[in-house]
């Protein structure tokens, strides 16, 4: 094992057999134990500086799971604690009302993982520390807070800490339709909205979670994190003094391009040169919502940039910086060529607008809540952003070629899996993987534990369906739930091999257009054709990384199991509970365009306008006849896209071109046309830095510090942003804004560019 391209790795091996045994002092030892002992050794001869800076390279993707990350495990180690119900149960209430309350406000925010596991950590740590631990209270306090304990509230509470898909449908039905559902149905919404997809997982997990090959790259710099923290000998250890150190410096640097200095969220010498010129803005700008695609601007806030540079393998970046390239060109060319009148409209915007350039009053379309053909002849036709309809087709070119690109390049991974529902198939499907042999150690999750879970969704869903009154037709929602089980294992494969994770928005736009298709004229059942294809999706997506970062960390399956049907329990419960709450007592707020400095129901009318313009205009905009009929036709068009890939390959096999990916190229072709976009340039170069100068010309350094650097300066931006958002944004009810000066001007864009138009 001198050489890193022969390190064991029981992917590899073809022998099929995890029964095949050898003799070893008298002992059957099976083949996968001894390969899996193999790696032991490599990884700590890697560990102690043993090993030559070529064992260290990482050639290819899969190999960070073997060389970054230890495979270290201790059974005895409890895993469900009197301190992990605690702190589980607490972080995950403390992350769902969280969660909530950023719903309905005018800052919208996410709650972070890193955040909570930072947080989580400390209390552990100091309920180890001051708990009683002898006698009768040793069961609260059985020692040192230990690795098991942490990833098992981290996914508890990360489960928790979102504002789940099915409470923006029945915000809605609140705000805007007078239907109010009673708690019982809105909470079992919520919960059988989600298991949905812990159903779907289970039935993926042994394709997407065991193989070596299914890495899941944006857990490893988590696990990572968790290993070094629990695994390294504290302030001793270099890992750790690291992390703190990096966590300490963005602690303090965020203050000034957050607060102090916005101009170093985007500095562009266009727009500080010419601050009056709209397209210098439109091409040259981005530094503030919806301004402009920000070329050759730099970004210096960390909190706009993120990590996901530092651990997305290089050909993921680099098929992601070509669709950036194309979206320059795209989006300039639509633009000033007036396709679609695109003129008349806002350079970027995600609104609907009527002839005139006004937005259109899409509620004066309905009548109880469905289209009125007699009011859309009063209104007239409506129409989008040139550039939003161009993410819309991009969106679903991307979508069609995942179908091609993922069952060519894949199939022998999905061949196994489908084949395992064949009761007549005899075929075992085997796993090589040294992180998956050390979890034989634990009681493994049964299939039809998944199985009766995926029935009692599927069984909640079509009773809260019918009694909520949503429109969507028993066989319709049946539809979009296969359809979302197949789009699941697409994208999760995706997900798994290379990271690709741009697939949320695009998913929610097509399911609002299968359904738009499935039962045209009725904005509700739109909206819940949307939550049962996209949530359950993304929720399935989610349970198979955690059950990754379980098996990295040696979570026993079924604590992994049940730490996620508890967060989701308790995120339903008060997800609910803080909804009704806010809604109560801030309605009228909430219904204004404008909301208050301290609540805003611009979320719930976003996802309100969406099911209105799918499920009320689709004919009319996206038919045959429609000024938008190319964006449906997009998804047949991209089926084919992939293919010239493929027959490159088949003709230049040794040329690399099964490193390109048709369907995430295509995703990211208008990738700039929402949001704020100053922070691509420099995660195009950091990314380049990190994961191909470093990790090819630095090894050593890369496979031991890369990750940890990476949550080091997640984890000091998101902690510092969580208290500034309450401390001086405006989150707790008042902002305190910074003395305006040159760096902080109110009248411009924060990169000193014109001010956006809409």
């Amino acid at each position: 094992m001198a050489e890193v391209n022969t390190m064991p790795t029981l992917d590899d091996k073809q022998s099929a057999s995890s029964a095949s045994l050898e003799k070893k002092d008298g002992v059957a030892v099976s083949e996968d134990a001894i390969v899996a002992k193999e790696v032991e050794e490599f990884e700590e001869r890697l560990e102690k500086d043993q090993a030559p800076d070529e064992d260290y390279l990482i050639r290819e993707p899969w190999e960070v799971a073997l060389k970054v990350l230890s495979n270290r495990d201790d059974p005895e180690l409890p895993s469900v604690t009197f301190r992990t119900i605690i702190l589980g149960l607490g972080f995950s209430a403390f992350g769902a009302v969280l969660a909530q309350i950023y719903y309905f406000k005018p800052q919208t925010l996410l709650v972070s993982t890193l955040f909570l596991l930072v947080l989580s950590y400390w209390f552990g740590n100091a309920m180890a520390m001051f708990l009683p631990s002898h006698g009768l209270f040793r069961f609260i306090n059985p020692g040192p807070f230990n690795i098991k304990e942490h990833v098992a509230i981290i996914i508890m509470s990360s489960t928790a800490a979102v504002s789940a898909t099915a409470i923006q449908v029945i915000s809605v039905q609140d705000l805007y339709y007078d239907n109010q559902l009673n708690a019982g149905l809105a909470i079992f919404t919520l919960i059988g909205s989600q298991l949905l997809g812990y159903g779907y997982a289970g039935l993926l997990q042994d394709m997407l979670v065991k193989p070596t090959k299914c890495f899941w790259p944006t857990k490893i710099s988590t696990a990572n994190l968790f290993q070094a923290l629990h695994y390294d000998n504290q302030m001793t250890s270099k890992r750790v003094r690291l992390f703190w150190t990096v966590f300490l410096v963005m602690f303090v640097w965020e203050i000034i391009p957050q607060w102090i200095f916005p101009l170093l969220t985007g500095v562009s010498i266009f727009c500080l040169a010419n601050n009056h010129n709209k397209v210098f803005r439109n091409i040259f700008g981005g530094a503030s919502n919806n301004e402009g695609m920000g070329l050759l601007s730099w970004c210096f806030d960390w909190n706009l940039i993120g990590s996901d540079c530092m651990f997305d393998p290089i050909w993921l970046q680099i098929n992601q910086d070509i669709g950036i390239f194309l979206t320059y060109i795209l989006m300039a060319g639509v633009y000033y060529g007036n396709l679609w009148r695109a003129q008349d409209f806002p350079f970027m915007s995600q609104a609907i607008f009527a002839e005139d350039g006004s937005q259109y009053n899409q509620t004066a379309l309905l009548t109880d809540g469905k289209f009125d053909p007699v009011k859309y002849e009063q209104l007239g036709p409506a129409f989008f952003s040139a550039t939003n309809a161009l993410y819309f087709m991009t969106s679903n070119l991307s979508l069609g070629a995942t179908f091609t690109h993922v069952f060519f390049w894949h199939w022998q991974d999905i061949k196994p899996f489908l084949k395992s529902f064949n009761p007549w198939n005899k075929e075992v499907q085997v796993v090589h993987d040294p992180h998956w042999e050390k979890m034989k150690a634990y009681k493994q999750i049964p299939r039809w534990w998944y199985f009766v879970l995926l029935a009692a969704a599927y069984a909640i869903a079509q009773a809260t369906n019918y009694t909520g009154h949503s429109g969507l037709p028993w066989w319709a929602l049946t539809v979009i739930l296969i359809i979302s089980l197949i789009m699941s294992m697409l994208f999760a494969t995706l997900s798994a091999t290379i990271g690709f994770r741009e697939f949320n928005t695009s998913a929610n736009g097509f399911y609002q257009m299968i359904t738009a298709y499935l039962v045209p004229g009725n904005p509700i059942a739109n909206l819940y054709g949307a939550l049962y294809g996209q949530h359950p999706q993304g929720q399935c997506i989610a349970m198979l990384g955690d059950l990754k970062l379980g098996q990295y960390v040696k979570l026993p399956p079924r604590v992994t199991f049940w730490m996620q049907i508890g967060g989701t329990v308790v995120g339903a419960v008060l997800n609910y509970i803080m909804m009704v709450t806010i809604i109560n007592a801030n309605r009228e707020d909430l219904l204004s365009i404008s909301g208050t400095r301290l609540w805003s129901g611009q979320n719930a009318q976003s996802f309100n306008t969406n099911g209105i313009s799918w499920g009320g205009l689709a004919p009319q905009m996206f038919g045959a006849h429609g000024v938008y009929h190319m964006v449906p036709i997009c998804l047949a068009i991209g089926v084919f896209l992939p293919l010239p890939f493929m027959a490159a390959w088949y003709i230049w096999p040794k040329a690399g071109f099964e490193n390109f990916s048709t369907p995430i190229i295509l995703q990211y072709s208008c990738f700039l046309s929402v949001g704020i976009n100053t922070s691509v340039n420099p995660s195009m170069a950091i990314g380049i830095f990190s994961q191909w100068w470093v990790r090819t010309r630095y090894p050593r350094w890369f496979t031991k510090y890369n990750y940890i650097v990476a949550a080091g300066l997640d984890g000091g931006t998101q902690v510092i942003s969580f208290i500034l958002n309450f401390a001086v944004f405006g989150a707790s009810g008042t902002a305190h804004n910074f003395p305006e000066w040159w760096g902080n001007d109110f009248s411009l864009s924060a990169d000193r560019c014109a001010a956006a138009d809409n």
